[in-house]
């Protein structure tokens, strides 16, 4: 099993090689990349909900390769 660590540092590593320009909407606010970055750091609400995303999109990736 992964641990949560793992899952965070993976995350960290997804968005940290996304453009240092990309801005994202999420509700009513926009968060550049970096805000972004630091919300999973600090694993806030925000950090945890875009942890969760990430991990989504992985196992959705790895169900159309199979």
């Amino acid at each position: 099993m992964v641990s949560d660590e793992e899952i965070k540092k993976l995350v960290l590593l997804r968005l940290e090689t996304m453009p240092a320009n990309l801005k994202v909407s999420l509700g009513s606010r926009e968060f550049s990349r970096d805000e972004l970055i630091e919300e999973v750091k600090k694993e806030t609400e925000l950090g945890k909900i875009i942890m969760k995303m990430q991990l989504e999109y992985l196992r959705a990736m790895k169900r159309g390769f199979e």
